[in-house]
């Protein structure tokens, strides 16, 4: 039987190599008190493994939570809010900086790692986790959510009747519901061969 080509084994080789330097590239995020801020060089940017641990079995009881954002501060595009329970998230900037917040009353155990990934390392996005059924108040200001996944952050379309009404990485859509209404809202993140879009129906209580 013929060995593989010289080519193939050196690709082999490069593989395995490339997958040891990246495994050893995870950073553990450091303790912080209320805020951090991830940075990655230029061309990069950070993808974050996140690990809550919580004995709560309410989620987000006493507004505890983390949020993360796609950028260096509080004003960035919200990228994810985790609270209660225990899960494990990954999350991804859109470029070279990522800010996380604990919430004044965060207690739980929170676990972290981060990489730094260049822009040529995608992930195709999709809408897998956004509900299809959504819950607002009547009269108040909510919010409407789009937990799109990809690598880099994906920018998401948002729209009211066909309407753009909102296009950024955040996974978040502020509205206020005065009336009954029967306003059509939809998500959607292109991909490299077609458009990934939910409608969301929203019910007021």
């Amino acid at each position: 039987e013929e060995s593989p080509p010289v080519f193939s084994r050196f690709f082999f080789i490069l593989f395995a190599v490339l997958s040891i330097l990246e495994a050893r590239l995870q950073r553990v995020v450091p303790r912080f008190n209320l805020s951090i801020l991830l940075q990655a060089p230029k061309g990069h940017y950070v993808e974050l493994n996140l690990t809550m641990e919580s004995s709560y079995l309410t989620p987000c009881i006493d507004d505890e939570y983390i949020e993360v954002r796609d950028g260096y501060n509080k004003s960035a595009n919200l990228l994810g809010v985790f609270c209660g329970g225990n899960s494990s998230v990954v999350m991804r900037s859109s470029g070279q900086n990522l800010w996380i917040r604990k919430s004044v009353h965060y207690i739980s155990r929170f676990r972290g790692s981060y990489a730094n990934k260049t822009l040529n390392f995608t992930v195709e996005p999709n809408l897998d986790k956004v509900a299809g059924t959504q819950f607002v108040l009547f009269n108040q200001t909510s919010s409407l959510w789009c937990p799109a996944q990809g690598a880099p952050a994906p920018f998401i379309v948002w729209r009211k009747n066909g309407r753009v009404v909102q296009n950024s990485t955040s996974v978040k859509y502020q509205l206020i519901i005065t009336e009954e209404n029967t306003d059509k809202y939809s998500c959607e993140v292109n991909g490299q061969d077609d458009v990934d879009k939910k409608e969301i129906r929203f019910v007021t209580e």
